[in-house]
């Protein structure tokens, strides 16, 4: 369910609660012998991540902090948040040897040598950075093999869809009705056949983004 208005407070959570409880007596609830229990969650949408400065140039939202982009971009790339308290370049990972690195600095040559260094070739380090320079990214590939260098802006807007007009959320892994085995249509009949779409459920078992899920 997707609701942007004050009625997910004050509609939509009373009635999946009285549901839950055995205590809503519409919709299908009698028809379907329906007495409470299953439960639910929601998650506040967070704002957006990247925005457009007044020139038009795509730039990371100011409204999120250093914590929550560190988040949001390790959610986003894959890695497990969880900011270490003696490295501080570990925000995240993704196994014990695969970090990720969140900074909205622009990183010179030297910075990323230092931090090539410190990361040491047992183990490899996504980059986030707003940019880097000093060193193309081919370059940058050879020199450091141990670091992968993303810009934010580019990497984020890499999974944004365009142009597409077809949204459709179908969810798999939930219990199908039998379908009944059709008759034969008549002779001159026409039958039209419909394709249902799949839709894979991604990080199904994943917690909020800003811990906001109740």
């Amino acid at each position: 369910m997707v609701e942007l208005e004050e009625t997910c407070h004050t509609h939509i959570i009373p009635r999946l609660r009285k549901v839950i409880d055995g205590e809503d007596k519409g919709g299908v609830t009698e028809a379907l012998s329906w007495h409470g229990g299953g439960g639910f969650r929601y998650y506040r949408l967070a704002p957006s991540l990247i925005v457009n400065d007044r020139w038009g140039n795509p730039v990371i939202n100011p409204e999120y902090n250093a914590a929550q982009l560190a988040e949001a971009l390790a959610k986003l790339e894959g890695f497990n948040y969880a900011p270490s308290e003696t490295h501080w370049w570990q925000h995240g990972h993704s196994s014990e040897r695969d970090f990720i690195y969140v900074t909205t600095q622009n990183l010179s040559a030297e910075q990323l040598q230092a931090l090539s260094d410190e990361v040491g070739l047992e183990q490899s380090l996504l980059v986030c950075c707003a940019a880097f320079h000093g060193v193309t990214a081919a370059k940058a590939a050879e020199r450091w093999p141990n670091l992968t260098l993303k810009k934010i802006p580019k990497m984020v807007l890499a999974r944004c869809h365009w142009g597409r007009d077809d949204y459709s959320l179908n969810v798999t892994n939930l219990p199908m009705a039998e379908i009944e085995k059709a008759e034969p249509a008549p002779s001159g009949t026409s039958v039209k056949n419909t394709k249902s779409r799949k839709v894979a459920l991604a990080n199904a078992g994943q917690g909020g983004l800003f811990g906001e899920n109740e």
